[in-house]
């Protein structure tokens, strides 16, 4: 049997997400999610800090629809990556490689919603 790499996570983005372009015009964003750990002493919660990467149409939408501080859950592969920096010292990435996007927050829900309606009835006017 093969492996399994799959992370199912929610949480609230920490900053706004940074969207990019690949040379070949494929969007690339960026974001880091906080997901509240909770303890067992009261007041002394914390949070780990995970980031995530989407591609393509996915990129687009986190982009468009994505602020700081809204609710996500994401769902994709946990992908480690190694580099070098310039002054020639290696350093390794965790982050999660977006499949699925579900907005949590109300707002978000109907937005998206109504973007998916509108969408489709055009498709249908057609």
């Amino acid at each position: 049997m093969g492996g399994l790499n799959r992370s199912i996570l929610a949480g609230r983005l920490v900053a706004d997400p940074e969207v990019r372009y690949t040379s070949d015009e494929m969007a690339v964003t960026h974001f880091c999610l906080a997901i509240n750990r909770g303890s067992k002493k009261k007041g002394t919660d914390t949070a780990d800090f995970i980031k995530c990467v989407a591609f393509g149409g996915l990129a687009k939408i986190c982009g468009e629809y994505l602020k700081k501080g809204k609710l996500v859950a994401v769902e994709g592969r946990l992908n480690v990556r190694t580099y070098k920096v310039k002054s020639g010292e290696k350093r390794s990435a965790t982050e999660v490689i977006i499949d699925e996007l579900q907005m949590l927050d109300s707002k978000f829900h109907g937005a998206a919603s109504a973007a998916k309606d509108k969408e489709e009835s055009e498709l249908v006017e057609v």
